[in-house]
This record gives structure tokens, sequence and C-alpha cells, in this order.
């Protein structure tokens, strides 16, 4: 039973962390299942809209996974898709520049100019080619934003050779980072689809995961007992393998078996979105209809 607003500001700031993923995928599960709404009493995720607790679970990714991933895992322009996949962010988008990405033969660098044009088509026409997600940033230029992503951040990246190391997330995301746009963020993005879309052991999946802004002050919400407190970089990825060993001892296994570091890092950035409701400190953007 979902506990009132008054028991949950009561909980210490961890045991609210592992209430907020418990009920999170117990929103997840019923939705799944064909229950009607409202799947979940509490009245801030019957709301507002909140990521999945697993990455996978979400719809993108869904699609990705069944639509580019899967069918072309190992593919050997698999980097670029990634890159694409997280910069538009947008099934209908992709479903129609896959051909131009993985070509029917297999073989040979996407065809980036009509991935371009394709791109172009669909937004004259009215279409939504973005998804809003994540904010891809012309860096102050005056440039067309489709061409922009295309010839500034996924065409180098195909190009510049980096060494993607199936058995480690963190050096493959180290790797993309040393091309032009992918700062920690969106490098651990494209790594964190990497991870399904190419074969390896990917070994510290379950230890290792970027920090974004939102897993950040999650963090610090945590540890620190505020989100605007100055940590010390070197400091979070400390917090980070804390967290990793503390909450999993207060969810249950059926939660914890399915997810891994990236999955979690994930949920501190949603935690976050919650608690600054909870506190009246402000809103998400996007409602949910689970009411």
């Amino acid at each position: 039973m979902t506990p009132p607003q008054a028991q949950v500001k009561a909980m210490p700031v961890l045991g609210r962390l592992a209430y907020f993923i418990t009920e999170r995928e117990a929103v997840r599960v019923a939705r799944a299942a064909g229950r009607p709404a409202p799947w979940t009493a509490d009245p801030i995720l019957r709301t507002y809209r909140f990521c999945n607790v697993r990455r996978a679970d979400d719809r993108v990714s869904r699609w990705l996974l069944d639509n580019w991933y899967g069918p072309h895992k190992d593919h050997p322009n698999i980097l670029a898709a990634c890159a694409l996949a997280r910069l538009f962010n947008q099934p209908s988008t992709l479903n129609v520049i896959g051909l131009y990405v993985f070509k029917p033969t297999g073989r040979g660098a996407p065809w980036w100019d009509k991935i371009k044009h394709a791109v172009q088509q669909l937004r004259g026409r009215g279409d939504r080619v973005f998804n809003a997600a994540y904010i891809v940033s012309t860096a102050g230029n005056k440039a067309d934003k489709v061409e922009w992503v295309v010839d500034a951040y996924a065409r180098p990246l195909f190009e510049a050779g980096i060494a993607i190391n199936p058995a480690s997330m963190r050096d493959t995301c180290e790797a993309i980072q040393t091309c032009y746009g992918y700062k920690g963020f969106m490098a651990g993005q494209v790594t964190a689809d990497l991870r399904w879309a190419m074969s390896g052991t990917w070994a510290d999946r379950h230890a290792w995961a970027p920090l974004g802004p939102g897993s950040t002050r999650g963090l610090r919400r945590l540890y620190t007992g505020s989100v605007d407190s100055n940590v010390p970089a070197p400091q979070l990825p400390k917090f980070f393998n804390r967290m990793l060993g503390e909450i999993k001892l207060l969810l249950p296994p059926a939660i914890t078996k399915r997810l891994e570091a990236m999955d979690y890092q994930n949920c501190l950035c949603e935690f976050d979105k919650y608690e600054r409701v909870l506190w009246g400190e402000g809103r998400p953007k996007q409602l949910y209809p689970g009411g």
C-alpha cells in the first residue's frame, strides 16, 4: 500500500529513494499487465512523467532494441546508429533513416546526405523529428539543426576511429568523450546503447555509470543533505558506489536483478525530480496519464 505523503517525507532519504524505485516499478508492472489507472496512489507519480526504473523499459529504448539494435547487432555502423538514435531520439525519424544507416548491403559508411535529406523532408511536412528528452545544441551556431547533428556530431564520431572496448563501459565512454559534442551525459547515453548493440562482456555494467547533472543532484540529496552542495568531482563516483551498495539492501530481488549501474544512475535523476515536487521546490514539465 502506498503511504501518504507525510509518511514519505518522514522516511530517511535513502528510504525515500528505495520507495521511489519500488513504487515507480510497480506502476510499470501494473500498466503492462493492462490494469486500469490509477496505477498508484502516490499523487506525484500519478501526476508527473518519470522515466522507468530500468532504462531499457522506456518507450524509445524498447523501440531501439526491437528495430535497430536487435536486428543489426554488431553491425559495422552501429556506433553511428547509437549516436543518431540518441541525438534524434524519435522512432518515427529513425524508422525513415534506418535504411541509410545500415544500408542494404550492410557495408560501407552511412549515407550521410540521404539521412539529412530524409529528416529535412519529414520536418518540412510538419513532422516532429527530435524528441525533447535530450537537448541537442548547435553551440550557438546559426546552423540547420539536422545538418549539425549529422555533420558535427554523428559523422565525426563514426569517422574518428575511436577504440570501443566491449569489456568496459567506462573505457568506451571515455573514448567517446574525446569527440566533439560528447560530454559526460551524451557519451554515457551512447555507451549505454552500445552495451545492448554490441556483443561483449561489458564487465563493469553493474559497477560503473557516467554521472549526469540529474544523477549528481540526486547523489547530493542522499549524502550531503543539499542539492546545491559543492561536492568535488572526484567524490561523486565514491558516493555513487556507496549508493549502489546501500540501495540494493533496501530493494526486492525482483527489482535488483533487472538493474545495472546505468539504471541506478537514471533512478537518481528521476528521484531528484520526485524530491523537488515532494518538498515544493519545483515540478517536472511533463504530465503523466496515470490518474
